[in-house]
């Protein structure tokens, strides 16, 4: 083994800090009980639940209910061990060894070992959209029964944030044999197993009795419906018929928070809701025509209509992201609407008579539905005409995927790191490149904030890199809502994380059981 960083020495290079594991804990003098069915809601279902194919909102957020990542991050975007004991890193940066936790067992009762988390990112590295966050890795290898070792081509300070990610799911390779992906099926270590699935109606899960936290979960089955009206996840809410629901339509708020019968948590998300443009698409190929736009959009006022002022305007680097964030005065003055500067740069772009797009719309996403009208009537003052188009989830996903859109109303959970939030997103060549975009300067600097393990030196260059993603305008940072759930008074244990995936479930418990 060669020179290694401690732990410490580790998360400080990531702009980290140490924190304790305490998700499923209970307060101090609550004893949690067992037993009981716990129900939640939300308005969308799972356009599947393949940790690795499905590159959905809504499948991520369930993932950790079945899942396990090597990595995982606390709420206050510490990363702390989970199926990993611990890590080290060499001296040079390139090698990463995790010792695994033994005994831990995945549903069908087999262990978990080395070999499955090879297995699990050659696969990922082979067929996910999501090996753009892993492109740094050269391989990954066991290192005895219980240790993996990822060899990385260069320094990647991303890779605990990556690991910890939307992707970072272990699976079992006796899964994939059987079933032939997880579209429908699931098998991994997380604290409760699929037991049945009636698409657009309800999920149910049950507890994994064989789950490596000792003492959770807590109830024997969980319940999560579909209600694609939200009115009626606040009807049910109030008259006691589901515990917990993650509320979309911010405005509900209101309607909810002096209920004696429940309990109401907000707090900062760290996934924002965002403007989609395509680069590769007519006059948006041109810079001015995209700052136009960004000139052109009022971004308070879609706040809020959209979230109903809950939440915040916010940089590339959201609050949850703390250690990373810009001065706001730097950000600030970009999202000023300048109507007469948009048209001026309309002019210049040769595109003073305006023009037509399509600007898709997900229907069961509140934020989306109400935002666009927004949006459109902002844009229509600087001669650009969008047609909204309602586009089906699962259809938008493939288009979305193929680059087949002009703008699209968007929205994403966020990431822990810099690296994780801006190269797949950005990087023209190595990445997604979510907005079929190019712009050399900013590639280089993403691939050298990736390689640069000291935190001062990657928070220099993140913070030109927010410069130049605001003056180049791939996408649009409308505003990052705040998370808000609400739950029966009854149930206990629920914890809010600001990727607003369900790892707060493995802890609840409820006091009517």
């Amino acid at each position: 083994m060669t020179a290694s960083l401690t732990r410490r020495q580790l998360l400080q290079a990531g702009g980290l800090t140490l924190g304790a594991l305490s998700l499923g804990r209970p307060a101090l003098g609550q004893t949690p009980k067992d037993g009981g069915t716990f129900i939640s809601a939300r308005t969308t279902e799972a356009t599947g639940l393949d940790p690795q194919l499905v590159p959905a909102f809504s499948r991520s957020a369930r993932s950790p209910m079945m899942y396990s990542q090597l990595v995982r991050f606390e709420p206050d975007m510490t990363p702390v061990p989970e199926l990993a004991e611990s890590w080290q890193v060499s001296g040079d940066g390139l090698q990463w060894t995790f010792k695994l936790r033994q005994g831990v067992k995945f549903h069908d009762g087999q262990e978990l070992t080395s070999a499955d988390v090879k297995f699990t990112f050659d696969r990922l590295f082979e067929k996910s959209p999501g090996k753009s966050d892993f492109i740094a890795v050269d391989k990954v290898e066991p290192a005895g029964k219980y240790a993996v070792k990822f060899v990385t081509k260069e320094p990647f300070a991303g890779l605990l944030a990556a690991l910890g990610g939307f992707w970072g799911f272990i699976i079992s390779e006796a899964g994939i044999k059987k079933h032939g992906d997880l579209n429908k099926a699931a098998l991994g270590t997380g604290p409760y197993m699929l037991d049945d699935w009636k698409v657009e109606q309800q999920m149910v899960l049950k507890k994994h009795g064989g789950y490596f936290k000792k003492g959770l979960p807590h109830v024997d089955q969980v319940m999560l419906r579909v209600i694609p009206d939200e009115a009626n996840i606040v009807a049910a809410l109030r008259t006691g018929q589901i515990h917990h629901a993650f509320i979309e339509d911010n405005k509900n708020y209101n309607l909810l928070k002096d209920e004696k019968s429940l309990t109401g948590y907000r707090s900062s998300r760290l996934g924002y809701d965002f403007l989609n443009i395509n680069a590769s698409r007519g006059p948006l190929k041109d810079v001015r025509v995209r700052q136009a736009i960004s000139y052109a959009v009022d971004r308070a006022q879609i706040l809020r209509v959209a979230a109903s002022g809950f939440g915040r305007l916010t940089a590339p680097a959201t609050a949850p992201m703390k250690q990373w964030q810009l001065p706001e005065e730097q950000w600030m003055k970009y999202y000023k609407p300048d109507v007469d500067r948009a048209k001026k740069l309309m002019a210049e772009a040769g595109q003073a008579a305006g023009f037509t797009v399509k600007l898709g719309v997900i229907p069961t996403f509140p934020t989306m539905v109400s935002g666009a009208p927004v949006v459109a009537a902002q844009l229509k003052r600087i001669g650009i005409t969008a047609e909204i188009e309602n586009v089906e989830y699962a259809v938008w996903i493939k288009r979305w995927l193929a680059k087949d859109f002009d703008l699209t109303m968007n929205t994403t959970p966020g990431y822990a790191d810099p690296d994780t939030a801006f190269f797949r997103a950005l990087h023209s060549t190595k990445g997604q490149n979510w907005n079929s975009w190019s712009v050399p300067d900013l590639d280089a600097l993403l691939e050298e904030g990736r390689r640069t393990m000291d935190p001062k030196k990657r928070k220099e260059i993140y913070d030109r890199v927010q410069i130049m993603i605001l003056e180049n305008v791939p996408h649009l940072w409308l505003f990052s809502a705040d998370t808000i759930d609400f739950t029966q008074t009854s149930m206990k244990g629920f914890r809010q994380h600001p990727t607003t995936l369900l790892y707060g479930f493995e802890g609840v418990w409820l006091d009517k059981a």
